[in-house]
C-alpha cells in the first residue's frame, strides 16, 4: 500500500490533473449546462485508462511539498493551455458568424447566451453550434483524444514549464485563426459591401427613397439566402479545418 502512492497514485493524479483542466476548458464539457461532477467522472475514467496504458518513464514524485504542489500546478496550467487553443479553434466559426452579423445588421438583435455568459449573434451562434455538431458526427473527437494521449509522450510529466516560442506559436495561431474566420464570412461581407454602394448610389439617384430603411430587410434576406448557399460546402470546408486543428494540436505540443 506504500508503494502504491510513488508508483501508479503520482502519475495517475498528474495525468488526472491536466485531463481535468482540459475538461474545465474544452467544448462541450465546458458549457454551464454540463453538471460538473460529469466532467470530473469523464476526465477520471480517461485518466485511469491513460494510467493503466502508460509505457513510457513514470516520474519519480517529489520529496518535499512545494515541489509536489508545483508539479501538480504545471500540469493543471499544461491542461488549460491545450484546451485553451481548441477553444480559440472552435471559436473562430463564431467569429465568422458575428462578422456575418455584422454586415447584415443583426448585432443589434444580439441577447445574452449563459451558455457563453456574454451577448451572441444568431448567425455567429448557429455557425459555432453547426461546427460543434459536425465535429462531434465525423468523429472529429477521436483524433482528438489520441493526440491528448500522445500530449503524454510529448510534454512529459513533471517535466519543465513551457519554452518561450510556445507564446509566439500562440499568437501565430491566434491570426491564423483571425484569419480563417475573416475567409469563412468572405462571401457575405464581399456581397454586403457591393450592396452598400449599389444602395449609396441609389440614394443619390432617387433621395426621396427611404435607403435606410429599405437596406435592413436587403441585407438580412441576402445574407440568409448566401448562408442557405454556403450551408452545403461547409462540410468539406470544415473537414479540412478539423484536421488542420488536429496538426496545429502537436504543433503546439511540440513547441513546449
Amino acid at each position: 500500500m506504500e508503494l502504491l502512492l510513488p508508483n501508479f497514485g503520482y502519475p495517475f493524479l498528474l495525468i488526472f490533473s491536466r485531463l481535468s483542466a482540459f475538461m474545465a476548458i474544452f467544448p462541450p464539457f465546458a458549457w454551464r449546462g454540463i453538471p460538473v461532477p460529469l466532467r470530473i467522472f469523464f476526465a477520471l475514467i480517461l485518466s485511469l485508462l491513460i494510467a493503466l496504458m502508460w509505457q513510457g518513464e513514470r516520474p519519480v514524485m517529489p520529496a518535499g511539498d512545494l515541489a509536489f504542489m508545483l508539479a501538480v500546478a504545471r500540469e493543471i496550467a499544461a491542461g488549460i493551455i491545450l484546451g485553451f487553443f481548441v477553444t480559440l479553434f472552435l471559436s473562430l466559426f463564431l467569429m465568422a458568424g458575428q462578422f456575418m452579423d455584422h454586415m447584415a445588421g443583426l448585432t443589434m438583435g444580439s441577447v445574452f447566451d449563459p451558455l457563453f455568459g456574454s451577448q451572441v449573434t444568431y448567425i455567429g451562434q448557429f455557425f459555432y453550434f453547426f461546427a460543434v455538431v459536425l465535429f462531434l458526427t465525423v468523429n472529429g473527437h477521436h483524433p482528438l483524444l489520441l493526440a491528448l494521449q500522445e500530449s503524454f509522450r510529448i510534454i512529459p510529466l513533471a517535466g519543465p514549464w513551457f519554452s518561450p516560442a510556445l507564446p509566439q506559436q500562440f499568437f501565430k495561431l491566434f491570426a491564423g485563426v483571425f484569419l480563417l474566420a475573416f475567409q469563412i464570412a468572405a462571401p457575405v461581407i464581399v456581397v454586403m459591401l457591393i450592396l452598400d454602394m449599389a444602395l449609396g448610389f441609389l440614394s443619390r439617384a432617387m433621395p426621396q427613397i427611404h435607403i435606410f430603411i429599405i437596406s435592413f430587410s436587403l441585407k438580412i434576406l441576402l445574407t440568409l439566402a448566401l448562408l442557405l448557399l454556403l450551408l452545403p460546402y461547409l462540410e468539406g470546408m470544415l473537414g479540412y479545418l478539423f484536421a488542420r486543428m488536429a496538426a496545429d494540436f502537436i504543433l503546439i505540443m511540440e513547441r513546449w
